[in-house]
């Protein structure tokens, strides 16, 4: 039988399905991860976390209630950099209800909270606001909770329900800010022996 030449790094160490997954700080629930599958590759110069079939990480209170969430078709998580990296229908929810929809997006772990280029893109963008109103705009820089967005160029829209009005539009404005670069990575997908892991739990002191 001939020698089959296999190249490890582009194998996964480890597959999971139904995977969850609660991230701690402080003892209190912060974020909670949930995926169909989680593949780990540790072999490669930078280790990642790939989730071909999408993730869905919630923001929690105290009583575990979800207070925003961000949803992906893909989604990657670079180790050593600790980059998340969103790609496809990336839907985002904050605290304040307000909603943000882009094609994709990164989220840097090592940025302090409450701090700029916690979570950035440079796709369109849509926000919508409770009240219905959306925004629009080409990339932004957020804090890591989306309260503070800073867009790199943006307009906004109006939507009026009632029938006999029209729907108004507000001329675009641009708001300048220093645009932060994004570097792209690729990695690839190998099929391999399938093994179930129901729930894993992490804590970050």
């Amino acid at each position: 039988m001939p020698m089959v030449s296999v190249d490890v790094e582009t194998m996964p160490t480890i597959h999971s399905e139904g995977c969850e997954m609660q991230i701690f700080y402080s003892g209190a629930v912060c974020y909670r991860f949930s995926a169909n599958i989680w593949q780990m590759f540790t072999r490669t110069a930078e280790p990642y976390d790939y989730f071909p079939e999408g993730i869905h990480v919630e923001q929690l209170d105290s009583l575990f209630q979800t207070i925003g969430d961000i949803v992906a078709d893909t989604a990657y998580h670079f180790t050593n950099t600790k980059i998340w990296h969103a790609i496809g229908n990336v839907v985002a929810k904050n605290t304040e209800g307000r909603t943000f929809e882009t094609s994709e997006l990164f989220l840097d772990d090592k940025v302090p909270p409450n701090t700029l280029n916690a979570i950035y893109t440079n796709k369109k963008v849509k926000v919508i606001d409770p009240d219905g109103s959306s925004y629009y705009g080409i990339g932004f820089t957020a804090d890591r909770e989306l309260l503070n967005v800073r867009f790199y160029k943006f307009g906004a829209e109006l939507y009026v329900e009632d029938s006999t009005d029209t729907i108004q539009q507000q001329p675009a404005q641009r708001q300048p800010i220093q645009q932060q670069p994004i570097q792209q990575q690729s990695v690839q997908q190998q099929s391999v022996q399938q093994q179930t892991v129901k729930s894993v739990s992490a804590e970050i002191q």
